[in-house]
């Protein structure tokens, strides 16, 4: 894919990164959140993994991933939610503690890269799209798609179903979603 806007030397524009003012709203010292980076991500991380892709990132992911997160890991705290264990049986939502982010930055792990999960994901599904959420203990993922909009894969049809809003409505929807089943699970301890 060719970005001619690029080529023709016209800068890229990302909107303001608003990462940590959504974690502020949602999250009090019962959350934990680190990058998925050992550095700040550069546009120039971001264009190769769109190169990699064929495809052009939404901006407000841009944003995100060239902000002071490059990706970035966010979990309940373990004294605050026991991790499930091998054979705990439960509500599903008692195992999902946690999400991710993924990160442009070649050095960090597999697991965390947004180039290598799109790989993966093109070899698992046979659809091209970049894995950009990841809710830990759940199946489906939130991508980015070729045409700019995020969708949600549906691991039992292996299908994508768009998503209204940007990125920054995914990370929102999802901090607030995790605000809430650590609201449900300290309920749940605690009676």
């Amino acid at each position: 894919m060719v970005n001619w806007k690029r080529m023709f030397g016209k800068q890229r524009k990302t909107p303001p990164d608003q990462t940590e003012n959504i974690f502020r709203r949602h999250f009090d010292g019962d959350f934990i959140a680190f990058p998925l980076a050992e550095r700040l991500a550069t546009l120039s991380d971001v264009e190769e993994v769109e190169a990699r892709a064929g495809m052009n990132l939404p901006p407000a992911l841009v944003a995100h991933l060239v902000g002071r997160f490059p990706g970035v890991h966010v979990e309940v705290k373990e004294n605050i939610w026991r991790r499930p264990k091998a054979l705990d049986v439960g509500p599903f939502w008692t195992f999902l503690y946690g999400f991710h982010t993924y990160t442009p930055v070649e050095e960090s792990e597999d697991w965390m890269r947004l180039d290598r999960a799109a790989e993966q994901f093109l070899v698992d599904t046979e659809i091209t799209a970049v894995p950009i959420l990841r809710v830990v203990g759940d199946a489906d993922v939130y991508c980015a798609c070729a045409n700019g909009s995020i969708a949600r894969y549906r691991h039992e049809t292996n299908e994508l179903e768009r998503v209204e809003g940007d990125f920054w409505h995914v990370l929102d929807l999802e901090a607030a979603a995790l605000a809430e089943r650590k609201m449900r699970m300290s309920s749940r301890v605690g009676s």
